[in-house]
């Protein structure tokens, strides 16, 4: 059966990519990509090694959003001018979406969930995991990547971020009759160690046009 990356009409039982775009992360350690290749084989559709899927978003696809501080200017004696007034001085962007794939392994990473343990099928019980839902002190930090596919080209893009932590405050599971996503922001940090121009915060891939 073919596959597309967002298609869900053309699944297979592993890939099931409903949704205006998928989710992926990685460890804070993987090798930073170099091209879109080395998140998403553009052929048939695998992560490359590394990369984990947290699954479709729903039709709402994902919201990026980059801002800056500037800075307000420094006052030159008694006079009123001042200097570098509107230069930036603080960048800053955090991503959003609703990941429609609540199952027990992606509330794990959404909601900074603690280590999952087995329990086993026993003569009065269900093979089972469970996952602790703690007060960590702090969050964890991991690659992040987006990924889309254009319905009418098919070229894809990936966004890739080299510094994401989730932002728990305000995620919602809503459990009804109805299947309900959950959603998830993510702060996506600066590495201050990284040259200008070559992604501070992540990178753009975008299939050229044929």
């Amino acid at each position: 059966m073919a596959t597309t990356a967002l298609d869900g009409m053309t699944v297979t039982r592993e890939k099931i990519y409903r949704g205006a775009a998928r989710a992926v992360y990685a460890v804070s350690t993987r090798t930073w990509p170099t091209m879109m290749e080395d998140v998403i084989s553009t052929t048939d559709f695998e992560l490359a090694s590394g990369w984990v899927d947290l699954g479709p978003t729903n039709d709402d696809g994902f919201t990026l959003r980059r801002s800056v501080e500037t800075f307000d200017g420094i006052p030159i004696a008694q006079l009123q001018t001042n200097l570098d007034e509107g230069e930036p001085e603080t960048w800053a962007m955090e991503g959003e979406c609703t990941l429609m794939d609540t199952s027990i392994d992606k509330i794990e990473i959404v909601w900074q969930g603690g280590t999952q343990a087995a329990i086993a099928a026993g003569g009065s019980n269900v093979a089972q995991h469970s996952l602790p839902l703690d007060a960590p002190a702090s969050f964890t930090s991991r690659r992040l990547a987006f990924i889309q596919q254009d319905a009418k080209t098919s070229r894809m893009r990936v966004f890739v971020f080299r510094d994401a932590i989730t932002q728990v405050d305000g995620s919602d599971l809503k459990m009804g009759k109805e299947a309900s996503g959950i959603p998830v922001k993510f702060k996506l940090q600066v590495d201050t160690t990284i040259e200008l121009n070559s992604g501070q915060f992540g990178m753009l891939f975008e299939e050229d046009e044929s």
